[in-house]
């Protein structure tokens, strides 16, 4: 399935094709995107990227379109990390899960 501005959860969700969109979101946009592409970043609990669109819609309906930039900026920086965060382990354990040393913790003979 491939996302689309507004797009809810569902068991095939793309989460990461949303990040996309959200890395592409600009003060051009119109203001109904942005409100879309909200609504699909609340809806599967992205709040922490979400803040930042939320309140760059904010000021660009107040006409503060360099705060806005700012604002979307920070997004687009949130979606990319969260997006590479996906393929990259936090820590050394999200490697080694598997590895014999932690089977014999786990599993003593």
């Amino acid at each position: 399935m491939s996302y689309k501005l507004g797009d809810t959860w569902s068991r095939v969700f793309d989460y990461d094709g949303m990040l996309e969109k959200g890395m592409e979101a600009n003060v051009k946009w119109p203001v109904e995107d942005l409100q879309m592409l909200y609504t699909s970043f609340e809806d599967v609990n992205y709040h922490s990227e979400a803040g930042y669109l939320w309140g760059a819609i904010a000021e660009l309906k107040n006409g503060n379109i360099e705060v806005a930039k700012a604002d979307l900026d920070k997004f687009n920086s949130e979606c990319a990390k969260t997006l590479t965060g996906f393929s990259q382990p936090e820590t050394k354990f999200d490697t080694d899960w598997d590895d014999d040393y932690f089977t014999d913790i786990v599993n003593p003979a």
